[in-house]
């Protein structure tokens, strides 16, 4: 309504210049600027009002249909359950079954099939059996829940859309060598498991 009444104050103001009424070509430019610039301002602030809308719908929908997902960490081994759930924020709870080392839990996402993202890990040369969280194409990383002791149990929540994830344990301890005479890398170990969100 508004930007229609100032369309036509402007109309008004060329059609008086045009009929010799004493309104300057000045005054009219200026009105016609204004009218310009009211419904520019006021077509922006009703975009970013309706996508502003939009957004805290789907925040609040997705927080409505918040997952729930167990992961569960011991020496060797990394298990999801469950392992598929619907996209939206999904809250990870991880507890460590040691027996002896501390944990920690890396979400990647890739397609990228996992003996290729060990064969990258083994292959880093600054810390053999860490994968790197930033620089490997096709491998983008998510969020972690950080290092944590045997016994007890750490979480996080993110949102997350449709792909395929990986989670793992990145750990590797400098001051325990193992059979190969490398540090112990828990990646390599085998604490890993393919995540799938639809």
């Amino acid at each position: 309504m508004r930007i229609a009444f100032l369309f036509v104050m402007a109309l008004a103001a060329a059609l008086a210049v045009a009929c010799g009424s004493g309104v300057s070509e000045v005054e009219h430019n200026a009105a016609v600027s204004a009218a310009r610039a009211a419904g520019f301002t006021e077509g922006r602030e009703a975009g970013y009002a309706e996508a502003e809308a939009r957004y805290q719908a789907e925040l609040a929908m997705m927080e409505a249909e918040e997952r729930h997902v167990g992961v569960a960490l011991g020496e060797w081994s990394l298990t999801v359950t469950p392992n598929t759930v619907p996209s939206g924020v999904i809250e990870f709870t991880a507890s460590n079954g040691g027996p002896e080392d501390p944990h920690e839990v890396v979400i990647f996402r890739t397609d990228l099939p996992i003996q290729d993202l060990l064969a990258i890990a083994e292959a880093n040369q600054t810390e053999r059996g860490f994968l790197p969280e930033e620089g490997v194409p096709g491998v983008e990383f998510i969020a972690e829940i950080e290092e944590f002791e045997v016994g007890q149990a750490a979480s996080g929540e993110w949102l997350l859309t449709a792909g395929r994830y990986v989670l793992l344990c990145n750990i590797v301890d400098e001051d325990e060598i193992g059979e190969d005479g490398h540090p112990e890398a828990h990646f390599l170990e085998g604490m890993w498991a393919e995540f799938f969100v639809t």
